[in-house]
């Protein structure tokens, strides 16, 4: 059991697009996690490869032809590993049929911290922890910015969610990433959706999006004891 309140950033913008009883399966997921399916690591495979594929540039496709012949290769004996296995392979085949969509703004990608620090709003830790940040110098002036990766078949982003990510994002680049002298390019911050196969576009407008994720927060802090 988790006993304080948290959220993974794709889970938080489901969540908000949400009835209340996915709301409240969502957040029963969270605190009583089940071991055999981590939303972190069940695409493990899938995630570092295409991390690794766009933070090399987004050019040689080698970390995933890679990552694809060595999970072809696995015969697991448990069902549950062989899903998992599967999973992977499917994604990495989506996110071959998106090569053509990845545009890095000419950024230089690298790839992000696998422990990054939280968002936190009202005692409620939001995982964000991009997989690629960018940057880069235009006249005289620094920018940064961050991707994050999704792989959810059952419920992948839409629009709204996606923009939801990509303000928070946004956030944590100034309040993590930045060193004082860089400006965050909101086109920096996109995510991008391996499982619908789309590629969502940084948001402008953060404002409104974050006093939701404050006010979704405080909803989670109360919920959260009665889950």
């Amino acid at each position: 059991m988790v006993n304080n309140p948290s959220i993974s950033i794709n889970k938080l913008g489901e969540y908000i697009i949400s009835r209340a009883a996915r709301q409240r399966k969502i957040l029963h997921d969270r605190k009583y996690p089940d071991p055999d399916f981590q939303i972190g690591t069940y695409h493990r495979e899938a995630a570092e490869a295409v991390s690794q594929f766009i933070s090399n540039g987004a050019i040689d496709t080698d970390p995933i032809d890679k990552a694809l012949r060595l999970l072809e290769q696995q015969t697991p004996e448990k069902i549950g590993t062989a899903r998992r296995i599967n999973a992977n392979i499917d994604a990495l085949e989506r996110f071959s049929a998106m090569l053509d969509d990845i545009d890095l703004e000419g950024a230089e990608p690298s790839l992000g911290s696998n422990s990054s620090p939280m968002l936190t709003y009202h005692n409620v830790a939001i995982s964000v922890r991009p997989e690629i940040i960018l940057k880069c110098t235009k006249k005289n002036k620094k920018y940064i910015g961050a991707i994050k990766l999704h792989f959810s078949k059952s419920h992948p982003h839409d629009d709204e969610s996606a923009g939801y990510v990509s303000a928070a994002l946004n956030e944590f680049c100034k309040t993590h990433l930045s060193d004082g002298t860089e400006i965050v390019n909101p086109e920096f911050c996109k995510v991008i959706d391996v499982a619908s196969g789309k590629v969502f576009k940084g948001v402008k407008s953060t404002k409104q999006r974050l006093a939701d994720i404050a006010a979704e927060c405080q909803n989670i802090a109360a919920l959260w004891p009665t889950i």
